[in-house]
């Protein structure tokens, strides 16, 4: 890409970059999206690619915050029948166990979803603490771009019980289902260390506001959503080394996932993208379409 030099202050420049900031070229920049939207690290990125790993996390930088832009204008006035929201846990820079109450940009970080039952579409998501402020935050958010009554299935996390009354009550039918596990009596010494819950023997469904449809209350959807989070995204593979060093990579990197795969990856039930079910768009977009989408 041809770059000039000022003769005055001798900074550099181009005529034209793919993406604000990025000097990398436009056919690269879409070969390392589409290697991250697989759930490629940034080092494997880097080595297939040709490309420094410094140049990797730019492209990541740019294109998630642009990402985090398109998402912000386009998801408004969405119109469903049922929503799940639930939280995902990742880690960011060090454990929690070796960090302070008061580091919030380090240690457990959770990503909360909502997801729309029958499209299969990523309303709304943040990354944050699992506490009040960002819960109250997500929801905010979540209630801002649904439009009309709704029904709302959540995990039994309290904030949950207070906060969706809060930004929802005058159009809602709201439930919470808790998951009853057995813990082996010779287990319950290591529970804690576990990954995988045990086996599950029940549930026990509470009606909160409205008058929620049986059928419709289920957290199904958001935790197979959860499980595709962690295939197609390096940094929430547990037991490995592609975890976040810093909280505004982790936030460009769930951006990419989001947009990617409501408006790029076809759904094997649906049949289409996402968004093409919600009728945000006509068609499933490729990587080069989501690029220029961004430009």
């Amino acid at each position: 890409m041809q770059r000039y030099q000022c003769l005055r202050c001798g900074k550099s420049f181009s005529e034209k970059q793919p993406l604000d900031g990025l000097r990398t070229d436009h056919e690269k920049v879409v070969q390392i999206v589409k290697l991250l939207c697989e759930g490629m690290g940034i080092r494997a990125c880097a080595r297939l690619t040709g490309c420094q790993h410094k140049t990797v996390l730019a492209v990541l930088n740019a294109v998630g915050e642009k990402c985090a832009a398109l998402h912000d204008r386009l998801v408004r006035n969405i119109q469903t029948d049922a929503l799940q929201l639930d939280e995902l846990w990742s880690r960011v820079g060090i454990s929690q166990r070796r960090t302070t109450p008061d580091d919030i940009e380090r240690g457990d970080q959770y990503t909360f979803l909502a997801i729309t039952a029958r499209e299969k579409f990523i309303v709304s998501y943040h990354t944050g603490k699992r506490d009040l402020g960002n819960t109250d935050t997500f929801v905010e958010d979540v209630a801002k771009r649904i439009v009309g009554r709704i029904q709302v299935t959540t995990d039994s996390f309290r904030p949950y019980l207070k906060i969706v009354r809060k930004h929802l009550l005058d159009r809602l039918d709201f439930a919470t289902l808790q998951k009853i596990y057995a813990i082996p009596f010779d287990a319950k010494s290591e529970a804690w260390r576990r990954y995988s819950p045990p086996q599950c023997t029940g549930v026990k469904i509470k009606v909160r506001a409205g008058a929620p449809r049986q059928d419709r209350i289920s957290t199904s959807f958001v935790e197979r959503a959860n499980l595709s989070v962690r295939h197609f995204n390096k940094r929430f593979v547990r037991l490995g080394l592609g975890w976040s060093r810093k909280l505004d990579n982790h936030k460009h990197a769930v951006a990419l996932f989001v947009t990617a795969h409501n408006f790029c990856k076809v759904h094997s039930t649906l049949g289409c993208t996402p968004a093409v079910g919600l009728k945000l768009t006509d068609h499933a977009w490729t990587i080069e379409e989501l690029v220029q989408a961004l430009d």
